[in-house]
């Protein structure tokens, strides 16, 4: 009888977590408009290697927006940058068997903590797309980083004395502004490309950079510096 009521225990557990992931899965319809029912692509199980398919591996608290309107709240987002996809999940509690991948719509975005991550359709095959990372939002111009990952091969080693190569996910990062025609503008590497972007008020973005001590080269400063040029009238 002992062993009865403990199987009857274990049982009513196993039911009631089941019970809890299945109402964590997105089902209602309203969640077609910024839901795909695709399921995410599962990481090599197995395989070593160096890095991270992901921006980071953790699912993060975040919401859903779209048109403006908040659609999803407090639910757990995940950004691939290899395959470009923002991964969705009920919760952080809720099995990654049942994350899902988030729409890529313009109308649709999403803000995972405290940063904001917009989709961009491409214009045309050599115009750059896809999710990027709000840096700084103005009224003449914004600021968007770009993350990408590529998958490299490993190789074995040669001899006996070198040891394998491990395959690796490299990453890369872009810096864009996006002008007040919603054109995206890749920000070079150099110093002297970066102050040749700002094309109006040169002059004034030159004495700015010079009295304030801006190294456009670091983020922080290169949002001030954006900051100052959006409110030249």
């Amino acid at each position: 009888m002992k062993k009865y009521f403990i199987a009857l225990f274990l049982f009513a557990i196993f039911f009631n977590t089941n019970s809890m992931q299945a109402q964590e899965v997105f089902n209602d319809s309203e969640t077609a408009t910024f839901i795909t029912q695709r399921s995410i692509s599962k990481p090599m199980n197995g395989y070593e290697y160096t890095g991270s398919p992901y921006e980071d591996k953790a699912f993060q608290n975040g919401n859903v927006y779209r048109n403006g309107e908040l659609v999803a709240s407090n639910v757990a987002l995940r950004y691939n940058a290899l395959r470009d996809e923002i991964e969705i999940k009920k919760s952080i509690n809720t099995s990654n068997y049942d994350a899902k991948v988030l729409l890529q719509d313009p109308e649709v975005y999403v803000k995972i903590m405290n940063r904001s991550f917009v989709y961009i359709a491409p214009k045309s095959e050599k115009e750059v797309g896809g999710y990027f990372e709000v840096l700084l939002e103005g009224s003449t111009m914004s600021l968007y980083r770009k993350m990408t990952k590529e998958y490299v091969e490993g190789k074995k080693s040669i001899n006996s004395m070198a040891a394998d190569i491990l395959p690796m996910y490299r990453e890369h990062i872009d810096l864009y502004f996006m002008n007040e025609n919603n054109e995206l503008v890749e920000l070079p590497n150099s110093r002297n490309g970066k102050i040749n972007s700002f094309a109006q008020h040169k002059k004034a973005v030159k004495e700015y950079i010079r009295e304030e001590k801006i190294n456009v080269n670091k983020i922080g400063d290169l949002k001030k510096l954006l900051m100052f040029y959006n409110s030249i009238p």
